[in-house]
């Protein structure tokens, strides 16, 4: 027994499949390469995020009613006064969240399954009659039941599974659903859907976006049955000239009836539209050569057919003619004379399925394995002793699995398939796909199925997991393909997580099947998951940074050099949108302290290629945008944007990137210079000459003993010093060619060439001093020297409108001359430039892609800069004057017809082009 004959609940509707898209893109798995357009609805040309990036991935039941049920006798009753279930509500749970719709991976997206759907049967009162778990299972029989205007294919497919742990209402009004209660057995029910008419929005944005038609049966569920299907007999399409698609079939010889499910099978007219008239169909038997016997007309196929009976049509026969059926190949024919075939069995009536078809491994745990249960069916019957073929391809994959299987006495075969590693071949998406056709061996070019498989790598996790290097790449995945998230939390920004840790932690550990366990997470091996659990419980902080190895000072190292990246495009939109001749000395401020940002950027370089390193700058890695975030996590509670000179902006966002940090030593605040700059001598080149030995023993030594408050950008520079004191062993750390090392007399400070320890931790310290150094008056003049000020309190200067003067207490105060802002000598430039906001053909977006497109040759030029090529340091500093030239003509641009703003430069440099 099944849904698919009596007694049978039906049901239709709609229903709100609002999936996330976003990840449906492969390059979107890559951090370095994902930029904030990509949570972005598509706008073609402009693909984005695709059509529903924000969508939090539910299934939820919107207006889904009871049509009509069918009696145990085969009695239809469509009349609520006849049985109450009728007119009843099919309801998503109300105690729990909505159920989810799961893509297998992006590369394979064709076998969605549902999870965590609890289905609940309402009568027309609100009063719960039953409900259920569905237990999970992927789509089938996907094909393209309506053509759109565009051309582009409307797609329909099904779900069948159980429900599981029906709970039933005391109090049954419904003779129906007594009889289904009494009938049905393991506290389960049957349940087919039919999906259709999702409306993508591709074509038109409408406001049924996301919503489709569903229809549907709830029947019976025996012991022993699969319960995924129905193990009787497949009617197939034979050629492409039939209208129909394939659709299964159960002949009850008990009701002499044959049930064929053409839910599936009947194309719609238009898109969620009626279905189209295939005219008169008959059920047949085919003789010999094919030859169609017509058995009895195949009633009820009119306007409300698909609705009210879910496309389900029982078909009465005679004794003779079920006689007939048990030995001979069932059809679905036409009324022509003489009938065309439009369904039919294969030649044998033969019918192989497996009872689940999606996987997901995991090598090396308890997860390695997943097994199956094959059914083949002959006639309808068990086939017992058939021997099925298993390929899984010819070329390498991550599975170990059987050639062959042999059906038992009751037709059913278990495959057991073993993960193995893959290999990472994806590098940043986990794991491998696989597929395993399966089918009768004496066809083995003819599958009759899949089985589809996803193999995570194997992880071993690091003994004390940390923040920027484990956790934290994986959850700026999940943050940036589920922007929905947001809403709730930013899972890149440790402060959230550790507020929200204890139900991340829930829906980490909570059962795949569960509403609660984040969708996205089912992309998670269990190593991964264990080493985020572990995390979360390693303490009220949880570690965010720990430099091991040479390897994991490279990529902090890295980190860095795009935060002091990430800092300039911020203060070069906000100098850039100053007019010509006005607020001069504000402009000087500025520019001083992005030549210094320059000048940290290219100090980090150095460093980096001293320990062997390779800076990456620009594509194909990654690239500060905006609004944003800093890289390497530091100020998670920031977000850094492009806008025009402003005094809110610069006390909101370019004091805090700069705000001084005074480290504890030795229990007590530290303020003022750690070592003196007469103990340092070094060539014009940045080559370093002489230093003390006192000197360097005090750098070393409070290097060690400073703490700064976490997540800051000093903070992070104490820890990359203290582990170039740790890992250098006799100055072996130091291995990068020395060719590479860059120099720039004419730096602000001095751009050390790193050789060893002593220039490391000297250049390091002239980065934090530079960056948040307190003021000096090294020429007397009672002012503030702008070469010994901190960019702190060079903004400040600008938010306090005055220099900074000692005053007759010898105190600092911003008491100096007058610092003017004149809000007129600024453009008025749009909040965050973005390219891609602006209309594909129009004259700005032309322009904003050339500043674009020398922002990235910039980048480039750099990236050969410090990657061997020193000598080519003046074609960079040519493209950055490019950069200003192009930006500078966004502004007599106006940000759209009619606006009072005008454009300015995006800072963009596209990772991912699909076609855009």
């Amino acid at each position: 027994m099944s849904y698919l004959g009596y007694p049978r609940l039906n049901f239709a509707g709609t229903i709100q499949t609002d999936v996330a898209t976003a990840n449906n893109v492969p390059q979107y798995f890559d951090n370095d390469l994902f930029e904030p357009r990509y949570q972005w609805r598509m706008n073609l040309p402009d693909v984005n995020g695709l059509w529903n990036p924000r969508g939090p991935g539910t299934l939820r039941l919107a207006d889904v009613s009871v049509t009509s049920v069918c009696l145990p006798n085969g009695r239809r009753i469509t009349d609520g006064r006849k049985d109450p279930v009728v007119g009843g509500r099919l309801v998503d749970d109300d105690l729990r969240t909505n159920g989810k719709m799961v893509d297998l991976d992006p590369h394979n997206q064709m076998v969605p399954e549902i999870h965590g759907w609890r289905p609940r049967l309402l009568d027309k009162d609100g009063g719960e009659l039953l409900r259920g778990d569905y237990l999970p299972s992927a789509v089938e029989d996907m094909w393209p039941r309506a053509t759109l205007p565009s051309g582009r294919p409307d797609i329909s497919g099904t779900y069948h599974s159980v429900l599981t742990g029906v709970d039933w209402a005391s109090d049954l009004d419904s003779p129906f659903l007594r009889a289904l209660r009494a009938l049905t057995e393991d506290d389960m029910l049957s349940i087919k859907v039919t999906m259709d008419a999702v409306e993508d929005g591709v074509e038109k944005w409408p406001d049924n976006i996301t919503f489709g038609r569903i229809v549907g049966s709830i029947g019976p569920y025996f012991s022993g049955e699969p319960r995924r299907f129905v193990a009787g007999r497949r009617l197939r399409k034979p050629d492409d000239k039939s209208p129909l698609f394939h659709a299964p079939c159960r002949v009850d010889e008990g009701a002499s009836t044959v049930f064929v499910d053409l839910g599936n099978s009947i194309p719609a007219t238009k898109r969620g539209g009626p279905l189209k008239d295939v005219g008169p169909l008959s059920l047949a038997v085919l003789g010999e050569g094919g030859k169609p016997q017509t058995l009895a007309p195949v009633e009820g196929v009119d306007g409300d057919f698909y609705e009210r009976d879910a496309g389900i049509a029982a078909v009465r026969l005679t004794k003779k003619q079920l006689a007939l059926v048990s030995r001979s190949r069932l059809a679905v024919v036409s009324s022509a004379d003489p009938p065309v075939v439009l369904l039919a069995e294969n030649e044998d009536a033969t019918w192989v399925h497996a009872d689940g078809a999606v996987f997901r491994l995991h090598p090396e745990s308890p997860a390695k394995t997943a097994s199956t249960t094959i059914y083949a069916t002959r006639f309808g019957q068990p086939a017992k002793a058939m021997r099925l073929f298993l390929d899984a391809g010819k070329g390498a994959h991550p599975l170990s699995v059987p050639d062959e299987a042999v059906t038992d006495a009751k037709g059913r075969a278990v495959v057991t398939v073993t993960g193995t590693d893959p290999g990472n071949p994806r590098k940043k998406i986990d794991g491998a796909l696989a597929e395993v056709s399966y089918g009768p061996l004496r066809r083995p070019g003819e599958p009759e199925g899949k089985l589809s498989f996803r193999v995570f790598d194997p992880y071993r996790a690091p003994r004390r997991p940390t923040w920027l290097r484990d956790v934290r790449p994986l959850f700026q995945q999940y943050a940036n393909l589920y922007p929905v998230m947001r809403d709730v939390l930013d899972l890149a920004n440790y402060n959230h997580v550790l507020q929200h840790r204890t139900y991340i932690r829930r829906t980490l550990l909570a059962s795949s099947d569960s509403p609660n366990h984040m969708p996205v997470t089912r992309d998670l091996s269990p190593g991964k998951r264990d080493m985020i659990v572990s995390w979360l419980d390693s303490g009220p902080l949880p570690p965010l940074l720990d430099i091991t190895t040479v390897d994991e000072l490279r990529d902090v190292l890295q980190q860095a050099m795009l935060v002091e990246l990430a800092t300039m495009p911020p203060y070069l939109a906000a100098l850039m949108s100053i007019k010509p001749g006005r607020n001069v000395k504000i402009a000087g401020l500025i520019r001083s302290v992005v030549l210094e940002e320059m000048q940290h950027m290219a100090q980090v370089c150095n460093l980096l290629n001293a320990v062997g390193g390779q800076p990456r700058i620009g594509r194909p890695g990654f690239v500060p945008v905006y609004p944003g975030a800093l890289p390497a996590g530091v100020l998670p509670d920031l977000e850094v944007r492009l806008r025009k000179l402003s005094i809110e902006h610069v006390r909101d966002v370019f004091m805090t990137i700069e705000q001084p940090q005074h480290p504890t030593v030795d229990g007590k605040p530290f303020k003022g210079h750690v070592i003196s700059p007469k103990s340092v001598r070094v060539s014009p080149d940045g080559e370093l000459r002489h230093v003390d030995d006192d000197a360097v023993d005090k750098l070393r030594s409070w290097f060690s003993k400073a703490e700064y408050e976490p997540q800051t950008i000093a903070w992070l520079y104490n820890h990359i010093a203290r582990a170039i004191i740790r890992l250098d062993d006799g100055g072996k750390l130091f291995s990068g060619d020395p060719e590479r090392q860059v120099g720039w007399p004419d730096a602000p400070g001095t751009l050390y060439k790193v050789t060893d320890s002593r220039s490391a931790l000297l250049a390091i310290h002239q980065i934090v001093e530079q960056g948040e150094g307190s003021p000096h008056d090294l020429d007397g003049d009672g002012l503030g020297d702008p070469g010994e000020l901190g960019h702190y309190y060079m903004f400040a200067e600008i938010v306090e409108g005055r220099q900074l003067a000692l005053n007759s207490k010898g105190k600092w105060t911003y008491s100096g001359p007058k610092i003017p802002f004149d809000p007129d000598g600024v453009h008025p430039m749009v909040d965050d430039p973005d390219t891609y906001r602006l209309p594909a053909d129009s004259v700005g977006r032309r322009e904003s892609l050339r500043c674009d497109v020398s922002y990235t040759n910039l980048l480039k030029g750099l990236n050969r800069v410090f990657n061997g090529h020193p000598k080519e340091l003046d074609d960079a500093v040519g493209l950055m004057f490019q950069v200003q030239v192009e930006a500078k003509k966004l502004f007599a641009t106006p940000s759209a017809e009619g606006a009072k703003t005008v454009l300015g430069p995006a800072f963009q440099s596209p990772g991912v082009n699909l076609g855009q």
